[in-house]
């Protein structure tokens, strides 16, 4: 049986592949530089607040378009995670009706949000980075919910303007990166 199975492999197949195999990744992995973020971060609502997030994370020092999409969906995440648990801490620590009934409201947003970045995160390991920008909307939509919730009656004594607006950011941080794969 061992007879049907030789491989006949020439040395100038061998070079080839070593070509093909050296050649390629360099194509595709490129590492980013600072003006690569830059450039990114020119394509959001705030490029400094933009370029200073990317910093914050050391992962962006060092890697390609793919992981600074995944560093995006981990800030992303982080903030989602941050702002839910202090909307969870505003409606226990509330007695005014409602607040508690709009900081429920919220958490519930932040929450589903956080679903929709698990969602993202699971996609961009798959490299179905097509499918990331309905993921996004979907969170985004969900943060605006709870703005827009604020907004009608004016009555927010804890100001989470700061928080929703970062996390709006962070998903167009997202979105931008994701995009940048797409395109390729």
């Amino acid at each position: 049986m061992a007879r049907f199975l030789r491989v006949s492999t020439s040395p100038v197949w061998m070079f080839m592949a070593l070509i093909f195999l050296s050649v390629i990744p360099s194509s595709i992995c490129r590492i980013l530089n600072e003006n690569d973020l830059k450039h990114i971060c020119l394509k959001t609502s705030n490029p400094f607040a933009c370029l200073d997030q990317f910093k914050s994370d050391n992962r962006s020092r060092n890697t390609d378009e793919k992981g600074l999409a995944e560093i995006a969906v981990d800030l992303a995440m982080k903030n989602a995670n941050e702002t839910h648990a202090v909307y969870n801490e505003l409606y226990s620590r509330t007695n005014d009706y409602r607040l508690q009934e709009k900081y429920m409201s919220c958490s519930k947003n932040y929450n589903d949000a956080i679903r929709d970045l698990e969602e993202m995160k699971y996609e961009l390991n798959n490299n179905r980075t097509k499918l990331i920008h309905v993921e996004i909307n979907d969170a985004l939509q969900e943060v605006n919910t709870c703005i827009r919730a604020f907004e009608r009656d004016q009555i927010d004594p804890v100001k989470m303007d700061f928080a929703n607006e970062r996390f709006k950011l962070l998903c167009d941080m997202v979105k931008i990166a994701a995009e940048s794969l797409v395109q390729k």
